[in-house]
């Protein structure tokens, strides 16, 4: 009986460590979520405007970019650039903590170096070989959405910085 007892207690302290951990991490991460908000509200309104300009990058991401209809069935065309764009976004939202020049510059360089390949793939004749074939809305959101992240680049270098 006396090894039941100690297996229980053992299983009754994991259990009270394991809800202590839970707890922790619930704790840090409602503390996270609460700086996050905080910083986003003492933001201007062009950094503001690179965080909600996320949501649009989330559909420029997985939006189709191309069609064509071949074999009486219409072909999508996936972002070839899609995981270039997981980093901007992500980029975007960690360097709106920061400021200076530096930032504006990296964030200027990395979206002119994307909106420069996003329009040079098409040109080129390389995102897809099927002919005819027809732009759809998600290509065009990809060049929206790097167009409106240098403008709040621009617009917080020059007016917003602190």
């Amino acid at each position: 009986m006396k090894i039941l007892a100690e297996i229980m207690d053992l299983v009754v302290y994991s259990v009270q460590k394991l809800r202590d951990l839970l707890l922790y991490v619930v704790d840090q991460l409602y503390r996270l979520v609460d700086l996050a908000l905080g910083r986003f509200r003492d933001a201007g309104i062009a950094e503001k405007v690179v965080v909600l300009n996320s949501v649009p990058a989330f559909f420029a991401i997985i939006l189709s970019v191309a069609q064509y209809y071949i074999f009486e069935t219409w072909f999508y065309i996936n972002n070839p650039l899609a995981v270039y764009l997981i980093v901007i976004v992500f980029g975007m939202l960690v360097s709106v903590f920061f400021e200076g020049p530096v930032k504006f510059l990296a964030r200027l360089l990395l979206n002119a170096y994307y909106l420069a390949w996003v329009v040079y793939l098409p040109l080129a004749g390389e995102l897809t070989k099927a002919d005819p074939h027809t732009l759809r809305f998600g290509y065009y959101l990809n060049i929206v959405v790097p167009v409106v992240y240098m403008g709040a680049s621009l617009v917080t270098y020059l007016f917003d910085e602190r």
